[in-house]
């Protein structure tokens, strides 16, 4: 990094804390880019489709200066495709939603990996040069949180470095992105008449003297129109905070996902859609781009879709609340996502910590659960549940999870261990049952 003023304190140093048919060609590109970026890019991706069959780019140069080459775009070759989308609030001066899509068209893998707004990050070299040589305001020491880069890099530059800051904070290249306000948000839930979600908990939270919603859920299966659906992404006060609300906006996305992919809403809503794409979505992505991706719809699979989210912990640093990233964990997390041709089996190992994990006394030792709960935790482990286990008893100790590569960690604590993937056995809310055994 560039010389910065003094007091660094090694604020990296700090940072680090111990997821074939034949179709009409419309079909194949509201399929392939509405499966690389969901919701979001296939707005901006349809606007760029539709406008040029109006003749609205007729023959001059598209975005970034590049030239409509059909016979080049439709060369069909593997990609690997990295897609950041941003969603903006209101004035779009901060970025509320923060993730990156990964598209392998090889494998037909979607990995999408979410990023913590409150994600504490030193502003990049070429970043802090442009504020200085404006003299823009620069954050104290460098450091602010990564959904404050859109603001302090100013409009012309938002997007730009956003995008490097997301390629500093996971070391890959990012190849477009897409960017979209709330209203937007609403506006796409509401032209596919809403989606039904379970709201995880109550919701409420009075934002209308800062001009946002007022947000007023309840727990349960609903209906949420493009109001409700708002009020469920920004909320944000989870008992894990960012972390949580990550979660919840994963969740509540795949469903859009599941509503938009029907043929039935495409044909329905097609010229609403582009009218909304057209007014409320921002993007790099070229129409020549946009008809080369097209011709990937029937690799892209939805059901490998895989959600995960940028490991650290929240934190105070000083008298500000920081989401800090875990280095290690996050090198870990890129390389499975981003890298899967890569990936060996002992990489796909994920980390325990974060992970919420059940304890269940499987012998006959009395208090054996609290004692391994207290364990766990001073390890670093989140243990929120302790049980009883009512089911078949065994000599060793059983590691069960959903996924291969988790729970490896945990067996450097119980040597007569084995891993079941089974995730039948685990509660809702659980990632990690550990069932003891007679003889640990």
């Amino acid at each position: 990094m560039m010389n910065k003023p003094e007091n660094n304190m090694n604020r990296k140093n700090k940072q680090t804390t111990k997821k074939r048919k034949r179709t009409s060609p419309v079909a194949r590109f509201f399929k392939i880019v509405f499966s690389i970026v969901m919701s979001f890019i296939i707005i901006s991706a349809t606007v760029l489709f539709a406008y040029s069959k109006l003749g609205g780019f007729a023959n001059e140069e598209v975005k970034q200066g590049s030239q409509l080459n059909l016979m080049e775009a439709l060369v069909g070759k593997d990609i690997k495709l990295n897609i950041a989308v941003f969603g903006v609030d209101g004035d779009e001066t901060r970025t509320d939603v923060i993730f990156v899509v990964h598209f392998d068209s090889k494998s037909g893998n979607i990995h999408i990996l979410s990023i913590p707004r409150d994600t504490r990050v030193e502003i990049n070299d070429e970043m802090y040069t442009y504020l200085k040589a404006n003299e823009k305001y620069i954050p104290y020491n460098g450091i602010c949180k990564i959904n404050e880069v859109h603001a302090y890099a100013g409009e012309e530059k938002a997007d730009e470095f956003s995008v490097k800051q997301l390629e500093e904070l996971l070391g890959i290249e990012i190849d477009n992105y897409v960017r979209i306000n709330f209203d937007g948000f609403k506006s796409l839930v509401d032209l596919i008449d809403g989606v039904d979600f379970y709201v995880p908990q109550d919701m409420y939270w009075d934002m209308r003297d800062s001009g946002d919603p007022l947000i007023n859920l309840k727990e349960g299966m609903q209906h949420l129109d493009g109001d409700k659906a708002e009020q469920l992404v920004r909320f944000r006060r989870y008992p894990l905070g960012d972390e949580d609300r990550v979660k919840v906006q994963q969740a509540f996305l795949k469903e859009v996902a599941k509503k938009v992919l029907s043929t039935d809403t495409i044909v329905k809503n097609l010229p609403s859609l582009v009218k909304t794409g057209y007014q409320y979505v921002e993007t790099d992505i070229s129409l020549t781009d946009a008809v080369k991706y097209m011709q990937y719809a029937d690799d892209a699979d939805i059901t490998k879709l895989k959600t995960e989210t940028l490991p650290g912990v929240g934190q105070y640093v000083g008298k500000v609340s920081y989401f800090l990233s875990d280095e290690i964990e996050t090198k870990a997390i890129v390389k499975r996502l981003f890298f899967s041709d890569d990936v060996t089996a002992e990489d796909t190992a994920q980390s325990s910590v974060g992970k919420v994990i059940e304890v269940a006394n499987g012998g006959s030792k009395s208090g054996f659960a609290g004692e391994n709960q207290k364990m766990l935790i001073s390890e670093g482990f989140t243990v929120e549940k302790i049980s009883t286990f009512d089911g078949e008893r065994t000599d060793y100790t059983r590691i069960v999870v959903s996924q291969d590569g988790i729970g490896k960690d945990l067996q450097g604590y119980y040597p007569n261990s084995q891993i079941v993937v089974d995730s039948s056995m685990l509660s809702e809310g659980i990632d990690i049952l550990i069932i003891l055994g007679e003889n640990e």
